[in-house]
């Protein structure tokens, strides 16, 4: 009898059988979700046309080999293998030495990558040449990048449904300038959109679990955020004001930890450079106030070559999200994203009284400056796709704000991906007010159709010095005009 039985089973369709191993699948993705969203995130990220780096971000790319190989975070061993004279001024000979004229949060968090592949190359004795450098960068910036993801769709958990959360995570995944612009070189931007969306993260969790633990990180974060890039420190507002309205007895453990994660940084920027800000000291002469503001606060966002809006239309659905914040149920966590709104709009101000604001559309694609508080915008977008996408439509104008809402998306998606592919082929860096203006010379079509026709290839690194993943050769590359 068992035989039959077996038989049976054995020669069912294998459309019987499907179910159960969807099933399965399925109870594995949710099982694995965090690491499955990581890793699918990760590779996108590294796959790329053409390695770029700005020299911006050459003293963060360089840093952690300088700690690793030499102990220091003086520069003076690559300034004469390699760095050339065209990002000479992102290495300040100061009381003889060289060093960065940024800040090094980013260089130091990453190090421990670093120090993993470096011991990879020292074992299977591979030589660690610039082109190895250029691609553990990348590999950096992409796992800074991921990992803000992921807990974008952590926090998304605790604030809508599952799939809502996802969605959110991919919205701010690959429709944002966290793709174009963070995952593609170590700006401090990436490290910005971490640190933030981790405190946030940390917050609604606090909220759920009340732990004293939880404020000691969230100090830790406090302290590593102000010193990685000092302009954004208005983020913490909401940071601060949270602990300071309602942790308010857990306040001096705060404090103590956000000063023991930001003490070395000072002491970095008082020993080499004299002062708190250290080389972004020099920026503050760039700061001017006057009615020209306007104008910039409003480039911001919608100048055709930098305006964030632009750039990821999708980001338009963040004011439909702050303005519907009442779904939130946590009425503490709802308190903290509100007061990201006035937060969100004094960093926008800060970066109009900047001369410089102007100065992205020569050395990245799109609006760098305001990259950071996308992790909040994100949070915002996922409220109104929660709000449309929560149920089946029921009136034709729902489904026809889903159609909108799924047009911004995927536009914003497809730009993002210009930003990725083709505008690093595009060999125009020149900037000025009437370039960042210029309806007529959209830098998003003219990449497109200069890039397009142009692509060689397209490659996924995995991790240095690990072969790539996948490597398409196009045609024979083209040298880019300089």
């Amino acid at each position: 009898m068992k035989e039959k039985k077996r038989a049976r089973k054995e020669s069912a369709p294998v459309t019987d059988r499907t179910p159960a191993f969807l099933d399965r699948l399925r109870n594995l993705a949710l099982r694995f979700d965090v690491l499955i969203l990581f890793i699918l995130v990760f590779i996108v990220y590294n796959t790329v046309s053409r390695m770029t780096m700005s020299g911006d971000t050459n003293p963060a790319a360089f840093l952690p080999l300088a700690l690793i190989l030499h102990q220091t975070v003086y520069f003076d061993a690559f300034i004469g293998a390699g760095l050339g004279p065209g990002v000479a001024y992102a290495f300040p000979l100061v009381n003889g030495h060289y060093v960065s004229l940024f800040p090094i949060v980013t260089p130091v968090l990453i190090t421990p990558v670093y120090f993993v592949s470096y011991l990879l190359f020292t074992i299977f004795q591979v030589p660690f040449d610039s082109m190895s450098i250029m691609i553990l960068a990348k590999t950096s910036a992409t796992i800074i990048a991921a990992l803000s993801c992921v807990f974008v769709y952590l926090a998304g958990k605790e604030l809508f449904l599952k799939k809502t959360a996802l969605a959110t995570a991919l919205v701010y995944a690959f429709a944002t300038s966290t793709w174009s612009v963070s995952s593609q070189a170590l700006w401090q931007h990436g490290t910005v959109e971490l640190l933030l969306i981790l405190m946030i993260y940390l917050v609604i969790k606090n909220e759920r679990d009340r732990s004293r633990t939880t404020i000691v990180f969230l100090g830790l974060l406090t302290g590593l955020f102000v010193f990685n890039r000092p302009p954004d420190a208005v983020l913490l507002i909401p940071i601060v004001g949270y602990v300071v309205w309602y942790e308010r007895q857990n306040l001096p453990v705060y404090a103590t930890a956000a000063a023991a994660a930001a003490l070395p940084f000072l002491i970095y920027n008082l020993s080499i450079f004299g002062n708190v800000f250290g080389g972004y000291k020099q920026n503050l002469g760039v700061f001017t106030f006057g009615p020209d503001s306007i104008g910039n606060f409003a480039g911001l966002l919608i100048a055709p070559n930098v305006g964030l809006l632009v750039f990821s239309p999708v980001l338009i659905l963040a004011v439909f999200g702050y303005l519907n914040l009442r779904t939130i149920s946590s009425v503490r966590i709802r308190q903290v994203l509100f007061v990201f709104g006035p937060a969100i709009v004094l960093e926008i101000l800060v970066y109009s009284f900047f001369g410089f604001w102007e100065s992205s559309v020569a050395f990245s694609y799109g609006q760098r400056f305001l990259t950071g508080f996308i992790p909040v915008l994100a949070i915002f977008v996922g409220i109104a796709i929660n709000e449309f996408f929560k149920a089946e439509p029921a009136l034709s104008t729902t489904k026809a704000v889903q159609a909108v809402i799924i047009l911004l998306i995927v536009s914003s998606v497809i730009i993002q991906a210009i930003g990725v592919f083709l505008y690093p082929l595009y060999p125009d860096r020149s900037t000025s007010s009437d370039r960042t203006w210029d309806w007529d010379h959209s830098i998003i079509l003219e990449s497109f159709r200069y890039g397009i026709s142009r692509i060689d290839s397209i490659t996924t690194y995995s991790f240095p010095p690990l072969p790539p993943l996948i490597h398409l050769q196009v045609k024979n590359p083209e040298a880019i005009p300089p």
